[in-house]
């Protein structure tokens, strides 16, 4: 009876986990949706990680977000490869760029392709030494590529909203 628990423990362990994954995804999930929303999952952690590591002022972990051959644009700055990233990053953090600021993403809209993926997502940036504001908003536009089941920012463009006429 032990040997035939033993024997039987591994089938069900896989059994409870399809169970467990198919009632996370909706109950009519195929391995596929699985697979893509575990991706979806992955990259808006690329996404969040992105702005923690900013305001932990970890360059290394920030560059890493990137493929080797990645690409960075934005109005503050350009650089292409995890080198150029790194450095462009700790310019911007010793020239006080950063200091006193919180980075934040909001929603994200993220289509996967197999080993590809775009996102758009919104964020804004709050202030929190001088006083508690938001010190500014925009989007950032990403792509993506998965490398050894780890999902890289192949490009990001991250742009400002304008302000209105009026408010200037």
């Amino acid at each position: 009876m032990n040997a035939m628990r033993r024997a039987a423990a591994p089938v069900v362990g896989v059994l409870v986990g399809a169970v467990a994954a198919t009632s996370l995804l909706g109950g009519n999930a195929t391995a596929t949706e699985s697979n893509v929303a575990g991706d979806r999952f992955a990259i808006r952690e690329v996404i969040d990680r992105h702005q923690m590591y900013i305001d932990l002022r970890d360059a290394d972990s920030y560059a890493n977000l990137y493929a080797k051959d990645g690409h960075y644009r934005s109005p503050f700055g350009s650089a292409d490869g995890r080198s150029e990233i790194k450095a462009m990053f700790i310019d911007l953090a010793e020239k006080g760029f950063t200091k006193g600021k919180r980075h934040m993403t909001g929603p994200a809209m993220i289509e996967v392709n197999g080993t590809t993926a775009t996102a758009r997502s919104w964020y804004w940036v709050a202030e929190t030494e001088a006083e508690h504001a938001v010190y500014a908003t925009g989007t950032y536009t990403d792509k993506l590529r998965k490398v050894n089941g780890k999902w890289e920012i192949v490009q990001r463009v991250q742009a400002l909203d304008e302000l209105a006429p009026n408010s200037q």
